[in-house]
């Protein structure tokens, strides 16, 4: 098969097609879930009953700072284009797979909005509300990431197996603690012979620090969900044709491990002992921008700025309405 450059680079480096796959070791499994469950507990010794503390990867950067998270926890969940356009896109690059890469991406993009528009969740009024310029905006921004991923990715053979937008979901501690992360795209299935599970999330401007422990966090609950470590993790940067990946050993997944589950124990102390303002642990960074405590925050500021220059405000909004999407039980 003819592959641009970009797409055969993606082929042989990201893809790895002839490499070998490393063989699964189920003693991480147990010991990560180990390691969480013990901190689940202690989480649920604070709740009340009936409570279910969700924790997505959202929550976990939101607990660097106990104002922000207890900010986040207020915060509704609310569609907006931009998320809109991120579900119907990952949607339409499924779709584009199971179709051999042979139809129109218009053809891919409408059917993508019509299953939306009949989802009859939050998603689907939405979508009903959008007409116009609006709605033609948003397909048009959905056709443009479409045609630049068939543009950059090869072209998978039919016996691939792509799933768009996986969730994977880890319950601790008799279901009072939850884990929840979903990743753009699944690439591969875990085996009992061979880890062979790749995990992408396909964005859009900046490349941020934080985007690498996303995928540490989900490449742990691949792992704790399914038993087999991925092999490998990537952010695929659409603007760029380019990505950052990084191949999952057990240190990566038990340092993903140890900071889980040392958010999920404060967690489960700021939802269900509410401790007093003087007690919490407040750092400043460009989210106080966005936290309604922000005005009366003792540490509140511009924060501090990581090697690029700082979070991208981008990358702050993008963080808000997930944590909402997880606690009310949304994508």
């Amino acid at each position: 098969m003819i592959r641009t450059p970009t797409q055969q680079r993606a082929w042989d480096d990201l893809l790895a097609v002839k490499a070998p796959r490393p063989a699964p070791d189920p003693s991480w499994s147990q010991a990560l879930h180990g390691r969480l469950e013990r901190a689940a507990r202690e989480a649920s010794s604070h709740l009340n009953p009936g409570c279910t503390l969700r924790v997505n990867k959202t929550a976990l950067d939101a607990l660097d700072c106990d104002g922000r998270y207890l900010d986040l926890r207020t915060q509704p969940f609310e569609w907006s284009e931009r998320l809109l356009a991120g579900k119907l896109a990952h949607r339409a690059i499924e779709l584009d797979h199971a179709g051999g890469f042979q139809r129109p991406v218009g053809d891919l993009v409408t059917h993508a909005w019509m299953e939306a528009a009949t989802d009859r969740g939050p998603a689907a009024h939405f979508v009903a509300d959008l007409a116009g310029v609006a709605a033609d905006s948003l397909r048009g921004t959905v056709t443009e990431r479409v045609i630049t991923f068939r543009e950059s990715f090869p072209v998978l053979p039919p016996s691939a197996e792509v799933r768009a937008e996986k969730p994977y979901t880890v319950r601790l501690a008799d279901g009072t603690v939850e884990l929840r992360g979903v990743p753009d795209l699944v690439l591969g299935r875990a085996t009992a012979t061979e880890r062979r599970v790749l995990l992408v999330d396909l964005k859009t401007g900046n490349r941020s620090r934080r985007h690498l422990h996303d995928m540490r966090f989900y490449a742990l609950l691949a792992t704790l969900a399914t038993g087999v470590a991925p092999f490998r993790v990537a952010t695929y940067y659409l603007d760029e044709s380019a990505w950052e990946h990084e191949d999952i050993e057990f240190d990566q997944l038990e340092a993903a491990a140890r900071t889980v589950a040392a958010k999920v124990a404060r967690a489960g102390l700021l939802v269900g002992a509410s401790p007093p303002p003087e007690e919490l642990r407040l750092v400043a960074s460009t989210a106080c921008r966005w936290c309604t405590r922000a005005p009366a925050c003792p540490a509140s500021g511009t924060g501090e700025q990581d090697e690029r220059g700082g979070l991208a405000a981008r990358d702050v909004q993008r963080a808000m309405p997930t944590l909402g999407a997880a606690e009310l039980g949304g994508p």
